[in-house]
C-alpha cells in the first residue's frame, strides 16, 4: 500500500509539472535539426554538425525558453543543435565555412528575435576522395587478430589430425573445436555441485538483457531526437523508474562474481592448503579471464571503429567516443580507466570492468587471508558489509553525492553525465560496489558450509519467503525511488544514495543462497534452462560487444531518431542479437584459448 501511495503521489507531482501547453511547447525552438548528410556530401557540398547557445535577455521568448530549461527534467533549450549542408543552405562569400555555419544559424535565430554563437563546433566535412591510410596502431591491431587466427587455425589442424587422449594441451587449447564444445557444454551428468550452479547463467542472461535495454534508451538521449517533449514527458512516468533507477542491478553482478570465486576457493581448499602465497596466481588468473578480450574491443574502438559505418552523427558521437578510447588506451590496461579522466568514457560499460577488477583485489586478500580462520568468515563479512554501507551513506552526506535517480535527466544523460561528480565519484567508484562484494563473499562462504554439514535451509520459513518474495521486493525496490524522489534536498536523499545499491545486493544474496541450494522456483527453472549455459558463458563478450553494436545500430541513422518503445525495443533486440552472434567467436576464438593456455603453463 505504502508502495502505491508513493507512485500515485509522484504521478500527481508529474502532472502538476507538466504545466506546458501545446501552445507552449510551439513557442520552444526545434531543439535538434538534420539537413540530409548523404545527399549533401554527394553533390560535394560541406557539411556542418555544431550546438549554439541563445541569447537575449531582453526577449520575452527567450525568457520563457530560459525559465523552461531551468527544469532539470527538461532538454536545456537555450542549446541548438544543428546539422546543416553550409554549402546549398548558408552559401556566402566568406571563405571561411565555420562563419558561414553560424551566420546560417544566426540568420534563422533572428526571425525570432534571438542571437546565436558556436558553443561547439564538432566538424565540418566534404566527401572524402579516397579512404585514410591506415596508421600504425589499425596495423598493430590487424596483426593481432591476424595473430590470434593462426593460433586458433594451428590449434584447430592438430585436434583434427591427432588421435588418442595424450594432446598437447598449449596446442588444444587454440582448437576451435575444443572450444565450442566447452561453450556449448552442460553439466546436468556431471558434478551436483556444478549442477546446482546452472541458474546462475541464466541470471546472467536476464542482467545482461537490462543492461542492454538501459544503454539503448541512453543512445538515444544522446543522439539528436525527433520530438524530445515526448522524452521529456515518458520520463516523469513512474514506470520510467524501472530505467532510471534500475541500474542498481549491476550488483547482482558483483555478489554474483564474488559468489563464484569464495566458493571456488573453499572448493579447492579441500585437496590444498591455501595462503597469501597465492595472491599473485589469483590475480593474474582473473586478469587472463578478462584482459585479452576487454582489451581487444578497447582497441578495436580506438583505431577502426569510427570507420565502421557513417552518418551526421557518427564522427561527433563515434569519432570522439574513439579519441577518449585512445587517450585512455593504457588506463583500461591497467584497470584504471574509472579513475583517470573519469568524466571521459570510452565505451561506458568499462567501468564495471575496471570496478570488477578493483574488487576481486580486496576479495582475494581478504579470502585467502580467511582460509586459516573461516569461523570469522561469516561474522567478519557480515559487519563488513554493515559498515561499508555505513560509510557510503556517510560519503553522500558529507560529499552530497546522489544515487542515480537524482542525476538521470535529460541533459545529464545527453552528454553522458561529463561534470557530474555524483557518477564519476560515485557511480563509477569501487567503494560503491564494496557492500555487495562482502555480501558476495558471504553467500560463498554460508554455501559451502551449508553443503559441507548437510544442512536444509528449507526448515527457515522466513528465509524461504524472502526467497519467493525477493524478486518482487527488488522490483519494488526499485519503483520506491518515485518516493525518494521527492526529497532530492534532504538527508533522506543521502540515506537512500547510500542504501540503495546495499539494498539491492542484498536482496539479490538472499535470492542467489536459495537459489544455488537447489530450492524450488519459478523462475529458478527457467534460469536453469539448459540454453541458457552457452549464452551466459557469452556475457563478458556481449557485455564488451553491445556499446559499439548498439552505436553502429542507431547513431549511423541519416535522421533525427523517434524515442518511443518501439524503437527501445526494436534497437535492443538487434543489438542483442549481434552481439550474440559476434561473441560467440569472440570467446571461442580469443576468451577460452587464451584461459586454457593459461590453466596449461600453470598446472
Amino acid at each position: 500500500m505504502a508502495l502505491r501511495r508513493g507512485c500515485i503521489a509522484a504521478m500527481l507531482v508529474a502532472a502538476a509539472a507538466s504545466h506546458y501547453t501545446v501552445e507552449d511547447y510551439n513557442k520552444l525552438p526545434r531543439l535538434y535539426h538534420l539537413d540530409d548528410y548523404d545527399g549533401c556530401l554527394s553533390r560535394g557540398g560541406v557539411y556542418c554538425l555544431g550546438t549554439f547557445r541563445l541569447s537575449n535577455d531582453k526577449n520575452p521568448h527567450f525568457n520563457f525558453i530560459r525559465e523552461y530549461s531551468a527544469d532539470a527534467r527538461n532538454f536545456d533549450r537555450t542549446l541548438l543543435h544543428r546539422g546543416y549542408c553550409v554549402s546549398s543552405r548558408c552559401s556566402g562569400a566568406d571563405s571561411n565555412t565555420t562563419r558561414n555555419f553560424e551566420r546560417c544559424v544566426q540568420h534563422v535565430a533572428r526571425r525570432h528575435g534571438l542571437r546565436t554563437t558556436l558553443h561547439t563546433l564538432h566538424y565540418c566535412k566534404t566527401r572524402e576522395e579516397s579512404p585514410p591510410e591506415m596508421n600504425v596502431s589499425q596495423m598493430v591491431f590487424l596483426a593481432v587478430l591476424a595473430l590470434l587466427l593462426f593460433f586458433n587455425l594451428v590449434g584447430t589442424l592438430y585436434d583434427l589430425v591427432t588421435e588418442g587422449e595424450n594432446k598437447s594441451k598449449l596446442l588444444m587449447a587454440w582448437s576451435a573445436r575444443s572450444n565450442w564444445r566447452r561453450l556449448v557444454a552442460t553439466h546436468d551428468d556431471g558434478d551436483p555441485r556444478l549442477s546446482s550452479l546452472a541458474p546462475i547463467q541464466g541470471i546472467r542472461v536476464l542482467l545482461i538483457g537490462l543492461v542492454l535495454m538501459t544503454h539503448t534508451s541512453q543512445i538515444h538521449q544522446m543522439l539528436y531526437l525527433y520530438k524530445p517533449s515526448d522524452y521529456e514527458e515518458v520520463l516523469s512516468h513512474p514506470m520510467t523508474m524501472l530505467i532510471r533507477n534500475g541500474t542498481g542491478v549491476l550488483q547482482a553482478f558483483v555478489v554474483i562474481s564474488n559468489f563464484l570465486f569464495s566458493y571456488s576457493v573453499l572448493l579447492f581448499s579441500k585437496t590444498r592448503t591455501l595462503n597469501m602465497s597465492l595472491l599473485p596466481l589469483c590475480l593474474l588468473q582473473r586478469i587472463v579471464r578478462i584482459l585479452p578480450v576487454y582489451l581487444l574491443i578497447v582497441a578495436y574502438a580506438a583505431t577502426w571503429w569510427p570507420m565502421a559505418t557513417d552518418g551526421p552523427q557518427w564522427p561527433a558521437v563515434v569519432g570522439a567516443e574513439s579519441q577518449i578510447c585512445r587517450d585512455k588506451f593504457w588506463a583500461h590496461a591497467l584497470f584504471l580507466n574509472n579513475f583517470y579522466k573519469a568524466d571521459e568514457h570510452c565505451l561506458l560499460q568499462t567501468w564495471f570492468i575496471a570496478v570488477d577488477l578493483q574488487l576481486y583485489v580486496l576479495a582475494s586478500v581478504l579470502t585467502l587471508w580467511l582460509m586459516p580462520r573461516r569461523q570469522l568468515a561469516v561474522p567478519l563479512l557480515a559487519l563488513l558489509f554493515v559498515l561499508t554501507t555505513a560509510v557510503n551513506v556517510a560519503l553522500a552526506f558529507t560529499f552530497d553525492l546522489k544515487a542515480l535517480l537524482y542525476i538521470m535527466v535529460p541533459e545529464n544523460v545527453r552528454v553522458t553525465f561529463r561534470g557530474v561528480p555524483s557518477f564519476s565519484q560515485n557511480y563509477i567508484s569501487p567503494w560503491g560496489s564494496v557492500p555487495s562484494c562482502f555480501l558476495g563473499l558471504l553467500v560463498g562462504h554460508l554455501h559451502f558450509a551449508i553443503q559441507e554439514n548437510g544442512y536444509k535451509i528449507t526448515k527457515h520459513k522466513w528465509l524461504m519467503w524472502l526467497y519467493h518474495m525477493s524478486v518482487p521486493l527488488m522490483v519494488g525496490w526499485i519503483l520506491s525511488g518515485n518516493v525518494f524522489l521527492e526529497h532530492a534536498a534532504s538527508p533522506v536523499a543521502a540515506v537512500y544514495s547510500g542504501l540503495e545499491r546495499p539494498v539491492f545486493g542484498l536482496l539479490s544474496s538472499i535470492y542467489l543462497l536459495c537459489c544455488v541450494n537447489n530450492v524450488d522456483h519459478w523462475l529458478r527453472r527457467i534460469f536453469g534452462w539448459r540454453g541458457f549455459q552457452a549464452m551466459g558463458r557469452l556475457s563478458l563478450s556481449v557485455l564488451m560487444l553491445h556499446w559499439c553494436v548498439n552505436m553502429a545500430v542507431s547513431a549511423s541513422r541519416p535522421a533525427l531518431t523517434a524515442f518511443s518503445v518501439l524503437t527501445i525495443s526494436g534497437d535492443s533486440l538487434a543489438t542483442s542479437m549481434w552481439s550474440h552472434l559476434i561473441a560467440i567467436p569472440l570467446t571461442v576464438l580469443v576468451e577460452s584459448p587464451v584461459q586454457k593456455t593459461f590453466t596449461a603453463l600453470v598446472t
